[in-house]
């Protein structure tokens, strides 16, 4: 309900008393007093009546009378009020709906009462209204279609309904924010495991590397300490060992280090761990028919079948597929130092480590012309 601005303090007229210069105060624009009171009445309401009674005008508070009697005029002012439309208040608000309830019917009736002071100018009469019991137009709520949202009347069937639908909406929306809120706890929880796993790994191959790099430092000092038998030793443990990375630095150094122990040692870990043997084959120049041999002999392999890691004798198989003298047959062999002999039915095989870290040889058999061998030890 819209309230006018004025309530509780005085209210001046000024336009449409002016046009009449009355000699004495009963002469005062009683209609125009009437019509002005209901001007001041909010839509809300409808005026019944209004009654207006001269009365006598107050002399200013404290004050001495600038103007004579004649010049001052009071009316008291009562309004018969009737409610036109049904009121309500705002019992709560739950988004887009409004609870209500009814405050006042339509018909409540109620009376405004104001006094209009009037002074006579040389424009003619000025009066002011002030209102007396401007409180009875208040705490009367609000019209219906004034209130926000969408106005539910509070304990009827409806509001009962919504309020249960409110609830259950609530309660669906709580148990999707647990469910959401569980969701992120466990991702959460699952990253900081997974998180937490990962340095874990980080930190035990980064242990492993530091582990493996002392290992390795360790290596290299006992391989080049002056003490022969802990070389020896050394050389052993690496080459008999698990670590690629242990086995390969003692099988380089070893196969360099031009000492025939070391060589040996090398070499039977090194055919010890195969099961075949690839052998390049290169024709000779003190034969010319070597060249058609070795094009029609095929690629020639050294099977190993096993290796005894104390005397370095090997057993296998031996051949090339194409002369029936060279062909796969049962071989033995033994490694003496860096030297690799292997016999097999008709043909045998002798290699020598050289600088290069190859084994160089022949490769003979009985009725064919010697071929250049070559295994390349990687």
């Amino acid at each position: 309900m819209v309230r006018p601005a004025a309530w509780g303090i005085a209210v001046t007229l000024m336009a449409g008393l002016a046009p009449v210069l009355p000699a004495r105060a009963s002469d005062l624009p009683i209609d125009r007093i009437r019509a002005e009171v209901s001007r001041l009445v909010p839509p809300l309401w409808t005026v019944e009546e209004v009654t207006a009674d001269p009365v006598p005008a107050p002399a200013p508070d404290g004050k001495t009378a600038a103007k004579p009697a004649e010049s001052r005029a009071a009316v008291r002012i009562g309004a018969k009020l009737r409610l036109a439309k049904p009121t309500y208040a705002i019992e709560s608000r739950d988004g887009a709906i409004t609870f209500i309830r009814p405050v006042a019917e339509a018909g409540l009736e109620k009376t405004l009462n104001a006094t209009a002071l009037a002074t006579l100018g040389p424009n003619g009469w000025n009066a002011r209204i002030e209102l007396r019991n401007p409180e009875v137009l208040e705490g009367i709520g609000q019209p219906l279609e004034e209130l926000p949202g969408r106005p539910v009347l509070a304990g009827s069937a409806e509001a009962n309904r919504l309020r249960e639908q409110i609830a259950r909406d609530a309660e669906a929306r709580g148990a999707e924010e647990d469910a959401r809120r569980r969701r992120e706890e466990d991702l959460l929880a699952r990253q900081a495991a997974a998180t937490k796993a990962e340095e874990e790994r980080a930190a035990a191959e980064r242990r492993q590397e530091e582990a493996r790099a002392a290992r390795i430092a360790d290596l290299r000092i006992r391989i080049q300490g002056a003490d022969r038998p802990a070389r020896i030793a050394a050389y052993e443990a690496a080459l008999g060992g698990n670590d690629p990375s242990l086995r390969q630095i003692a099988m380089e150094a070893a196969l360099q280090s031009r000492d025939a122990v070391l060589g040996n040692l090398a070499l039977k870990d090194w055919i010890a761990r195969r099961k075949a043997v690839p052998v390049q084959l290169y024709a000779t120049k003190e034969d010319p028919h070597s060249e058609t041999v070795l094009n029609n002999l095929g690629p020639l392999t050294l099977e190993i079948d096993s290796v005894n890691p104390v005397n370095g004798a090997l057993a296998g198989r031996l051949g090339a597929p194409g002369y029936s003298i060279a062909k796969p047959s049962a071989a033995i062999g033994a490694l003496a130092q860096t030297t690799l002999t292997v016999n097999a039915y008709g043909c045998a095989l002798s290699l020598r480590l050289t600088e290069q870290q190859t084994l160089d040889g022949l490769f003979r058999c009985q009725t064919l012309p010697a071929l250049v061998a070559r295994v390349t030890v990687d």
